[in-house]
């Protein structure tokens, strides 16, 4: 039964992760698997390593349960209103797209913070380390598959995708936020 929860777990972590890599594939310049892979990368470990990260401070999640799900809701917030900011007030250039490090940090963290505080639950499983390598294989392979499934949609008027990029990062940081 626990490898059954392992998996569900597992593909409930990685849905923000594959959800914002749409997002962001929407409206990316670059149509290769490159940016939507170094996204996986950067999801996928930190799903693993905030997972890790819980299921070692179990006993002091408390502190930080109440603020992770506002931190990356306020974060995706600031994202899709940055994206349909830029999709309605810059015609000329395109809208930005996190591409430095820094911002796939940010974005990795913002995330991975659900699966901080899904790692205090591994605590009860028997094989949690096995479990935490799960969560980030299947976070990278969502994450993938939601960039490159955005490059489906590259032929629809590009503002139309930056809004539908924005809004959708918007409603993720609404659900997170709430």
């Amino acid at each position: 039964m626990q490898l059954v929860d392992s998996i569900l777990l597992s593909f409930a972590l990685g849905v923000d992760a594959a959800i914002v890599a749409f997002a962001i594939g929407i409206s990316h310049p670059d149509k290769s698997h490159r940016p939507g892979l170094k996204l996986a990368l950067w999801f996928g470990a930190f799903q693993s390593l905030m997972s890790a990260c819980g299921w070692l401070i179990a006993d002091k999640i408390e502190i930080i349960r109440p603020w992770a799900q506002k931190g990356s809701g306020a974060v995706f917030i600031i994202l899709g209103l940055k994206l349909i900011w830029d999709a309605w007030h810059d015609t000329d250039a395109p809208a930005s797209v996190p591409e430095t490090h820094h911002a796939h940090l940010v974005l990795a963290v913002a995330t991975s913070l659900d699966a901080l505080a899904a790692g205090v639950g591994l605590v009860s499983f028997e094989a949690a380390i096995w479990v935490i390598v799960l969560i980030g294989l299947v976070a990278f392979l969502m994450t993938l598959i939601g960039a490159l499934a955005s490059h489906r949609f590259r032929k629809f008027p590009e503002r139309y995708l930056e809004l539908l990029g924005g809004a959708i990062l918007f409603f993720l940081g609404v659900k997170n936020f709430v």
